[in-house]
């Protein structure tokens, strides 16, 4: 079943290219045609099926585990395994032939013929679609300058001999294949050092790709405009910089988060298309965790994040900053009143800074905050402690309910620590006993022609010893005292 004419397969192949020289090789026009003569389809080829790789294998005589690692096998919707290496379909360039046209003279050695243009094949580097250099030469991976059909490397590329003979179609990149270069060892089965191993190696061409042309063109540049040549020194230079690691990652993240900007950008505005594309671009992917992870941090340790808070698939839910400018939103305090209060606490220095550029722990700062603003508002409070107006008032008069700092004169607010306090406070007795024996606070002080404060200090300074609870009720209600005990109290003041 072996064909009269054969190649051989080499070691960083493609199995299209493997295909359309054995089919050249034997006079048949295509892969398709050669498949149709041995009963099997385009589809089958294209899609992994192993009874038409089993047929290409014995009718080209090479092994169809040689061959099956050199093909683009399917594993998922849209992705491929080759090589050992998973490979999304975005960043393949599966149907569309490109050379190295110094790679294909020296291929199909000093004389150029159809015959010897048999010799010169596709590698599987080449089908990537961020690769644009040849590692070795640093030249342009080039297209044919006419479309041609797809798959078929041999047909394609026999219409334009002369042109690469001649080298017409040679385009020098002299600062471009370090990604080129990384990739092809790592196809070679070679181990490498440097961070940029830890991702694949198609979604590593696009990431370069990301960071070289923010690096370059800044954090807004698009694809649009920048040519090939361009891009292929952008990947380099992306390449070098992620290879370096998180800590040169981190110091470029934090470079971009205090370049110039409004007071009111966040991180898609600071990062640019580096977060968006990490966030819902075709960064988002699990593959490229690694450098997610980086910038998550990145954020959670340098942005006022706080609550339940994405970004770049990031989840915040305690907040861990603040700067002058969320804070003061959040507590309501004037910036320049809570700077102040920040500096005199020691929780931030003096600094000529921007509102938003003076950040601080959200945490350590949490009190002061709290007591500074009052977080409660005086209906809010006046709700949970189950007292009217006047008696709210009345206790703020005599210095027992202390409001914080925020609000007016006319609308305290209240701490949460303050509440929290009273209502530990109210529900602290044991439950009351038959209610004839007892009296409520208002009913007290109505009865015996005295104040609600002056029955409550009388409770905190532990005069009146028999103080009890109501089980159910909430807050000032809550508390009933002995009516002989507080009879004699107040009679006797």
């Amino acid at each position: 079943m072996r064909l009269q004419n054969t190649v051989a397969l080499y070691a960083d192949e493609t199995v299209a290219s493997f295909a359309s020289r054995l089919a050249a090789a034997n006079g048949i026009p295509s892969i398709t045609e050669l498949l149709m003569d041995a009963e099997h389809s385009m589809a089958g080829f294209l899609n992994g099926d192993q009874k038409t790789f089993n047929t290409l294998a014995a009718l080209g005589g090479v092994t169809l585990d040689d061959l099956t690692q050199h093909a683009f096998i399917p594993t998922g919707i849209s992705t491929y395994r080759c090589m050992g290496h998973e490979l999304g379909m975005r960043n393949l360039l599966r149907g569309r032939s490109r050379i190295c046209p110094a790679c294909f003279r020296e291929d199909k050695g000093p004389e150029l013929t159809p015959d010897t243009a048999l010799g010169a094949y596709g590698r599987i580097l080449w089908s990537l679609a961020s690769a644009r250099v040849c590692p070795i030469h640093r030249l342009s991976l080039i297209s044919a300058p006419e479309n041609t059909v797809q798959h078929e490397f041999s047909d394609t590329w026999s219409l334009w001999l002369p042109e690469i003979g001649e080298g017409s179609l040679d385009q020098l990149v002299a600062e471009g294949g370090l990604y080129e270069e990384h990739v092809a060892r790592r196809l070679a089965g070679d181990i490498l050092d440097g961070w940029a191993s830890r991702f694949p190696i198609d979604a590593l061409g696009a990431t370069c790709e990301m960071l070289g042309i923010s690096q370059i063109y800044g954090k807004y540049a698009i694809l649009g405009g920048i040519s090939g040549a361009e891009l292929a020194v952008a990947t380099s230079v992306g390449f070098r910089f992620l290879d370096s690691g998180p800590t040169e990652i981190t110091a470029y993240f934090e470079t971009l988060r205090r370049a110039l900007g409004q007071p009111q950008d966040r991180p898609q505005a600071r990062y640019g298309r580096i977060y968006d594309w990490l966030k819902r671009g075709a960064g988002s992917g699990p593959e490229l965790e690694p450098l997610r992870a980086i910038l998550r941090q990145h954020i959670l340790e340098n942005w006022p994040f706080g609550g339940r808070r994405s970004g770049a698939r990031l989840r915040s839910y305690i907040r861990r900053l603040h700067s002058i400018r969320t804070a003061a939103k959040t507590h309501n305090l004037h910036p320049k009143r809570l700077r102040h209060i920040l500096t005199d606490s020691g929780i931030i220095t003096e600094a000529d800074l921007p509102d938003f550029e003076v950040l601080f722990s959200a945490v350590e700062a949490q009190e002061i905050l709290e007591q500074a603003s009052g977080a409660v508002t005086f209906s809010a409070a006046q709700k949970r402690l189950g007292m009217t107006r006047s008696q709210m008032e009345t206790l703020i008069r005599a210095g027992i309910l202390k409001p914080g700092e925020g609000g007016e004169k006319a609308r305290p607010r209240f701490t949460e620590a303050t509440i929290q306090h009273w209502l530990a406070f109210f529900t602290s007795f044991r439950s009351s006993p038959k209610w004839d024996s007892l009296i409520s606070i208002v009913d007290a002080a109505r009865k015996y022609g005295s104040s609600t404060d002056r029955v409550k200090g009388l409770i905190l300074d532990h005069s009146l010893t028999k103080v009890y609870s109501v089980k159910g009720v909430i807050g000032f209600s809550a508390v009933v005292i002995d009516k002989a005990e507080v009879a004699r109290l107040l009679v006797k003041s």
